[in-house]
This record gives structure tokens, C-alpha cells and sequence, in this order.
């Protein structure tokens, strides 16, 4: 079992205020036996983010619990990367992610990545897919095939995209056989947060994923314990259910 938290800090204000709301919340799911934590995209627009990266992995070593740090501009040189990175409990950085499928203005100032990556957090294989690439359904499958149980979706959606979003969240964990957990933006009246994490229920071998825990559009976090084994089987069977043989269209069109 491995306990979670969806951070959702409030994004109105400027560079100090959000960050300290961010730190608050994450102390707050500290204190609740949260191990891993994780922000939403873009919930600060920052682009030296190296700052930022300090101040988090400082609080991940006061408060002894690893964070997913969402997925933020990146600037190196004159390179400019969506990225997303995962601080231990030590204050180091031990992975990260950069966003493959870029949107929007994204594409005006950013270079896509170009790998999917895989880790193991305390026994779990995670991985993180940011915002739009999980629209992709081969951005989860290739995760999945690399051995992920537990994905997280740091996005930015808006509200008007939110129904469509909730759906493709839950349809990439069903067709997946895998745990997903969203954190969404909070940055009112355009992005109002609701983050959730899909769980499954099991009925006589049926898999039904679900809404297990949702943030609502309030400043705050919620807390959720899953068992990355759970669907574990279920998952073996649909992957070994494939005829690879027949998909060759998918990567020449």
C-alpha cells in the first residue's frame, strides 16, 4: 500500500504567495503519513525554476516526504522544456519527466521531450504523464508495457474541458488496467481544480474504475492509500491479450 496526496495550492497571487501555499499544503499531507506528493502543471509559472526546485526539495527533507513537483517551464541555456521532477525524502532529485506531447502556446517556447520513463518509488513502479500526453492513448500503453502501476497526470484543464478530461482519465486506466492520479490547476474562473485519483472496483472478475478521491475546487489536498497491486493480474492478462503483429499502422501513419 502506498499513501498518496493530490496537491492543489490556490495559483492567484504572485511567485512567493503561491509557493508558500504549495509548502503549507504539502507539510499539512506530511502530517497525515503522506510518502509521495504531487502538484499540478504549470500551478506556477516561474521559468527559473531552479528556485523553485530548491525551496521544494528543502521542504521534502524538513517534512521527510518525496514530491512530484507538477510540471513547470524549464530553462537551461536557451533551451526551453515542460518538465517534471521527483524529489526524495532526502531533498534529492532521483528522476524526471519531460512532456512529450506539447500544447498550445507550449509549442511557442518549448521543446517536446522525447522518452518515457519509468521508477521505483518504495517497491511501485510510477511514472508521470503531463496533461497532454495522457490524450494519447500510447503515452499510458508504452508506460504500462515499461512496467508502471501507478501514474501521475499533473494537467492544467480548463473547466470547459473538464468532463472530456474526467473521461479520458478514467478510460486510460480501464483500457490500462493501471492506477491514475490527476492534479489540476487551481486558477479561478478558468481552472478550478478537482483533482482525482481513479481506483478499481473488482466484481466476479469485471474491472470498474472509479472516482475514489476528488479534491473538489478548493484550496487543499486529499489523501488516498493504493494498492498498485490490486489490478496487477488483471492488467497481465489484457497486455498479454494483444496481437502486436496487427497494430504496424499506428506507427507509420
Amino acid at each position: 500500500m502506498l499513501r498518496i496526496a493530490l496537491i492543489q495550492p490556490d495559483s492567484r497571487g504572485d511567485k512567493e504567495e503561491v509557493l508558500n501555499r504549495a509548502i503549507k499544503l504539502i507539510e499539512e499531507a506530511g502530517k497525515e503519513k503522506a510518502e509521495l506528493v504531487c502538484l499540478p502543471e504549470h500551478w506556477i509559472v516561474y521559468y527559473n525554476f531552479n528556485e523553485i526546485l530548491k525551496v521544494l526539495s528543502d521542504a521534502a527533507k524538513r517534512y521527510g516526504i518525496s514530491i512530484i513537483t507538477g510540471g513547470n517551464y524549464i530553462k537551461n541555456n536557451e533551451i526551453t522544456e515542460v518538465s517534471s521532477f521527483i524529489i526524495d525524502e532526502s531533498g534529492q532529485i532521483i528522476g524526471s519527466q519531460k512532456k512529450i506531447h506539447l500544447f498550445g502556446a507550449e509549442k511557442e517556447v518549448a521543446i517536446p521531450g522525447e522518452e518515457y520513463n519509468v521508477f521505483d518509488f518504495k517497491g511501485t513502479k510510477i511514472a508521470i504523464s503531463i496533461c497532454h500526453d495522457l490524450v494519447f492513448p500510447e503515452t499510458i500503453r508504452i508506460l504500462v508495457l515499461k512496467g508502471a502501476e501507478l501514474i501521475f497526470a499533473p494537467a492544467r484543464i480548463r473547466y470547459k474541458g473538464f468532463e472530456p478530461w474526467k473521461l479520458y482519465v478514467l478510460t486510460r486506466a480501464l483500457e490500462n488496467r493501471v492506477h491514475i492520479a490527476t492534479v489540476n490547476t487551481l486558477l479561478p474562473p478558468n481552472f478550478l481544480g478537482n483533482s482525482f485519483v481513479v481506483d478499481f472496483k473488482i466484481e466476479e472478475d469485471v474491472v470498474i474504475p472509479y472516482m475514489y478521491k476528488e479534491t473538489g475546487g478548493e484550496e487543499g489536498f486529499v489523501i488516498a492509500d493504493i494498492d498498485p497491486k490490486k489490478v496487477e493480474k488483471f492488467r497481465k492478462e489484457r497486455l498479454a491479450a494483444r496481437r502486436v503483429s496487427t497494430y504496424s499502422l499506428i506507427l507509420t501513419k
